[in-house]
């Protein structure tokens, strides 16, 4: 009797099974709002990029060659 369990608060697997289940929403919130960002600044880039080859101000490719 002088090994009982305490009853009161959530099991070790229990535990280890909400701080997966949170660490893969958080991973998940993190990846859409990095898709919504990018998603953005790849409209942006592609107006800005058409809006300068339709005024004949794109000179060149920026990559290196």
């Amino acid at each position: 009797m002088a090994m009982m369990e305490v009853q009161g608060g959530p099991s070790l697997g229990q535990t280890c099974v909400l701080i997966v289940v949170f660490t893969v929403l958080l991973q998940s919130l993190c990846v859409a709002v990095t898709y919504v960002y990018f998603t953005n600044e790849l409209k942006q880039f592609a107006e800005n990029d058409c809006q300068r080859l339709m005024s004949g101000q794109q000179t060149g490719s920026l990559l290196p060659s």
